[in-house]
């Protein structure tokens, strides 16, 4: 899906920023009583993960897995999302990308690619810049905190069911923790869950590195901004406005919880998006000019 080149510019760019927000915003916000544990924690950056969204963590080695070609797929489907909202695209288009590439397992090229979107046109515009910014760089940071919560609560891979489902949620709850002591707005976390449900529509753990997305870990992490929303803005320059984001975000996640636990949903999804976002008009979707 991408080249030696794009992974180059991971390597060059974002993997170091990476290791700043681990060191400095992550384990640098933790309560003083766990830094200790959290000291040997450290990144690596593998060319390739078992899939387009693959970042996971082996709490025994405290290392995080975030593979470059997952870390591009996020920077794509994030300018991708950024750049339909400017132009007032139809959306169901990516829906259609995320079942086809992550459920169907389609061959498809990467997100930009396929919809024949140029990337230094699409973050030449203003808002493409700035949204698709916000939402990379706070899914990636919700992904990591999350991965850290698994090593620092010592959880165990290979799990399934309830097991496997209690230790997500719990790294969830261990990064939601993390952004309300920073008091910032999770703005990417409903569209990094758009596409792992997609990945994992049936939350089923068959591996060490998997993330069972589930209805329960989606609500829940939907219910915790809902519930005290001032937690995640109050760093912000209008926490008040700050405030109505977050809970437009818990609502966009318990609108994904309610779908995703709609019986028939899996199968009837998929043949709306095929009937009315087809494939087919990928290229003629939203391309830059």
């Amino acid at each position: 899906m991408y080249t030696d080149a794009d992974r180059a510019r991971v390597m060059a760019r974002a993997a170091p920023n990476l290791q700043s927000v681990l060191q400095d915003d992550i384990i640098g916000n933790l309560p003083r009583a766990q830094r200790p544990d959290a000291a040997g924690i450290r990144m690596v950056f593998p060319p390739h993960g078992p899939s387009p969204l693959a970042f996971y963590a082996d709490p025994r080695s405290q290392t995080i897995y975030f593979p470059q070609d997952s870390i591009r797929f996020l920077d794509d489907i994030a300018t991708l999302f950024a750049w339909f909202q400017s132009k007032e695209c139809e959306p169901g288009m990516i829906q259609t990308y995320l079942w086809a590439l992550l459920r169907d397992r389609q061959n498809l090229a990467s997100p930009l690619r396929a919809f024949h979107i140029d990337r230094d046109i699409a973050l030449a515009d203003e808002f493409t810049n700035n949204v698709s910014a916000k939402i990379y760089s706070s899914a990636l940071q919700f992904i990591l905190a999350h991965e850290v919560g698994h090593i620092l609560l010592q959880h165990r891979g290979g799990l399934q069911g309830a097991a496997s489902q209690s230790q997500e949620i719990a790294a969830d709850r261990f990064a939601l923790d993390h952004f309300a002591r920073l008091g910032a707005m999770p703005l990417g976390i409903s569209f990094y869950y758009v596409a792992a449900w997609w990945q994992d529509p049936l939350g089923a753990a068959v591996a060490d590195s998997s993330h069972p997305v589930s209805p329960d870990r989606i609500a829940a992490i939907a219910d915790g901004f809902a519930a005290n929303p001032m937690d995640f803005a109050h760093s912000e320059p209008d926490p008040a406005q700050g405030a109505i984001m977050v809970e437009s975000v818990a609502k966009d996640l318990a609108n994904i919880a309610q779908l995703a636990a709609s019986d028939g949903m899996l199968s009837l999804l998929p043949m709306g998006l095929e009937r009315d976002f087809p494939v087919s008009r990928f290229a003629t979707a939203c391309p830059t000019p």
